[in-house]
């Protein structure tokens, strides 16, 4: 029995690391004519990817794919990369936003890897010059959007900010 589990948990390991191959290798290649095309295809690919996995067994944990093979990078890290390069899809499409939301709540993604991720949708934002709105490692948040800042921290499971954690903005998002 033991056996069996860990044929599953090695082969969902490797799933993660044909996904994070895929992401990191096509941003080391040489450059080529539509590379950006070809990454951001990739991108969404590997976006519809990971969310059918979170679907099915949720978002990748040491529990699900065994603290050896979680150890390693390409297991650990995939899928926070490549939703780090899909934040528009999370903020923009709800379904995505709850299912990341209820893997927050299940705790199998931590709070504050979701805010960056929402962050970085606003910090990459044409003409939002580089702004958040929930507070992470992106930066701080504006004082003129307190109330939904700390609405959506709120919803996330972060401490909300006081005054003074956040920034003057003078233009609005």
């Amino acid at each position: 029995m033991e056996n069996s589990s860990n044929r599953v948990k090695d082969s969902l390991a490797f799933e993660l690391c044909k996904m994070y191959g895929l992401d990191q290798g096509v941003r080391e290649s040489s450059g080529f004519q539509g590379k950006w095309n070809f990454i951001f295809s990739v991108d969404s690919l590997n976006f519809d990817r990971a969310m059918t996995f979170i679907k099915k067994y949720g978002y990748p944990t040491e529990s699900l794919v065994g603290s050896d093979n979680y150890k390693i990078e390409c297991v650990s890290s995939s899928f926070f990369a490549i939703l780090l390069h899909n934040p528009h899809r999370i903020v923009n499409e709800r379904e995505h936003y709850k299912t990341l939301l209820n893997e927050v709540h299940e705790k199998r993604l931590s709070p504050s890897e979701f805010a960056n991720i929402i962050d970085k949708y606003y910090w990459i934002k044409r003409g939002n010059n580089k702004r958040v709105l929930v507070g992470s490692d992106f930066g701080k948040p504006c004082l003129e959007t307190k109330e939904e800042t700390n609405q959506i921290r709120k919803e996330i499971g972060l401490p909300l900010l006081q005054d003074s954690e956040f920034i003057n903005c003078p233009e609005k998002m």
